[in-house]
């Protein structure tokens, strides 16, 4: 016959609280050690059990504990807190209090004035004729993927219309908000920069703490090629980690842009590691990485050229006054002298007075020099970007001390051939610069002087505007004459293309490994 268990009297201990009891009694029954997350576990969904684990700091205890320790400290806690329960203050009762109301008059009846319509910013704005006038602009845009002469005209009248809206001094921020970024827009359209940097300098005036404003302002100003610019906006600045890539990597070309490879390279490095970077993003920082250790290398030998000049001081020095300004040249002699010969002849002859800067390129450079853009030489519209001036002459960017496609450079644009890009011994009178560094260009076009003052006045150029006249101001004791080739096929000079579209160099930075890792820059090195 089996023995039958007694029944055990509970502890007055787990008496104290009654809806513990049955718990409490099998915590004690079970002969075995909880571990703190077991016990964690079990007391917090027991009535005051997480006062418990704050007062017993079990939190601490990653040991095993004996269920004795537990069973007294829980205890504990239930003698401790009873007490502070049982003495908390209770709100005397408040003595009733007569309230007397006074009545409203209330007034005759009478019509009924209309309400008038809540204005929101929002309506405020979708009300604009501005607004409105910008909205179908901006889908014609979408529409036709891009902007003509007439779509511009529309757009200088929207602009217009808003800064008269934005005159009224009443207008809420918000409002004036919406309509600083259409403005904002409206100006890149035209290319105005200082239209674009007004209306996003009153953006941050508003609400300075804006990161967003700064960062799209920054990277319309890289869009334009104006890096001191993007540096100055955002060099120095601590972002939120969800546009703290794009802004590192915008920061990083700003960089290049003025020659800071070591910085440049230095803002990759920087930037929120991999987690946070999207597959494209790494793309972009994998490529970067490669093009500022690619200018770097040539930034090392560029640098001795340059002292070579300073303590020279003989280069020839050359005057373009154009209808936005003057830019000033320097003229590499010693590295391409055939070249420089050939571009002073074109000078002297006159070739270049009346030409228009016919190929603009937002970001990149812009490109002129040819004979048939001017308004007199009869050539028909199919013609413009084929003349050369005359003669060909003969490429000097194979040179071993060749100089670089650096921010300001000058060189000879060529003709295209459809396999090997731009087609050799193809330079004419029609030159270009660059807006920022073009390393994939080395060795496939003759760079033959740099902008030593108005590279401003270079950015603002568009097809309308014109060379007035051109001056050699310095030239060496020697005659210029370079080697004349016949031009026997004119065809359009649309080399050099931009970064980004299909070129042999192009194609081969992007195929950099997304490996994630940046190598650091060697030291800078000073350039007086």
């Amino acid at each position: 016959m089996k023995r039958q268990k007694q029944a055990r009297s509970i502890p007055a201990e787990e008496t104290l609280a009654a809806p513990l009891a049955s718990e409490a009694l099998q915590l004690r029954l079970r002969r075995r050690r909880f571990t703190r997350r077991a016990v964690r576990k079990r007391v917090m969904n027991l009535p005051l059990g997480a006062e418990f684990i704050r007062s017993a700091q079990l939190r601490r205890h990653w040991t095993p504990m004996p269920l004795d320790l537990f069973r007294s400290l829980f205890t504990a806690s239930l003698l401790i807190a009873s007490p502070l329960a049982a003495q908390a203050p209770t709100a005397p009762p408040s003595a009733p209090t007569t309230v007397r109301q006074t009545l409203p008059t209330i007034p005759a009846p009478g019509p009924v004035a209309p309400r008038s319509p809540r204005t929101t910013p929002e309506s405020a704005v979708a009300g604009s004729p501005a607004a409105d006038a910008f909205a179908a602009i901006a889908s014609a845009v979408q529409r036709r993927g891009g902007m003509d002469d007439s779509m511009r005209v529309q757009v200088a009248a929207a602009s217009e219309a808003l800064m008269s809206e934005l005159a009224d001094k009443t207008l809420d921020p918000l409002v004036r908000g919406k309509l600083l970024a259409l403005q904002a827009q409206c100006a890149m359209w035209l290319r105005d920069d200082v239209a674009m940097d007004a209306a996003y300098g009153a953006l941050l005036e508003i609400n300075p703490s804006n990161q967003t404003v700064r960062l799209r302002w920054a990277q319309q100003c890289a869009a334009a090629g104006r890096w001191q610019m993007v540096v100055d906006l955002l060099y120095g600045k601590t972002w939120a980690p969800a546009i703290d890539v794009e802004a590192h990597i915008t920061l990083c070309e700003g960089l290049m842009g003025i020659d800071k490879f070591n910085d440049a390279q230095g803002a990759l490095n920087t930037a929120l590691p991999l987690p946070t970077r999207t597959g494209m993003q790494q793309s972009r920082i994998n490529a970067l990485s490669a093009r500022v250790q690619s200018l770097f290398a040539e930034f090392t030998k560029e640098t001795a050229a340059v002292q070579r000049d300073i303590a020279a001081d003989d280069l020839p020095v050359v005057e373009i006054l154009t209808t936005k300004g003057t830019i000033t040249l320097k003229l590499y002699e010693r590295e391409a002298p055939n070249t420089v010969a050939h571009f002073v002849e074109h000078i002297d002859l006159g070739t270049y007075t009346g030409t228009k800067f016919h190929r603009p390129m937002r970001g990149f450079g812009v490109q002129g020099g040819d004979p048939n853009t001017k308004e007199n030489s009869g050539a028909s519209a199919s013609a413009v970007g084929t003349g050369s001036g005359g003669w060909l002459t003969v490429d000097e960017c194979t040179r071993d001390d060749r100089r670089g496609h650096f921010t300001g450079s000058i060189a000879l644009a060529k003709r295209g051939a459809e396999t090997v890009g731009a087609a050799p011994l193809t330079c004419g009178s029609q030159f270009y610069i660059v807006f920022g560094p073009a390393e994939y260009l080395n060795g496939g076009f003759t760079v033959f002087g740099s902008v030593v003052d108005g590279l401003d006045t270079a950015r603002k150029l568009t097809a309308e505007d014109s060379i007035l006249q051109v001056t050699v101001l310095r030239r060496n004791e020697h005659a210029y004459t370079a080697t004349r080739l016949p031009d026997s096929s004119p065809t359009a000079y649309d080399h050099p293309q931009p970064w980004g579209m299909k070129t042999a160099s192009n194609a081969t930075a992007s195929k950099v490994p997304n490996t994630g890792a940046l190598q650091p820059m060697p030291a800078p090195i000073s350039v007086k």
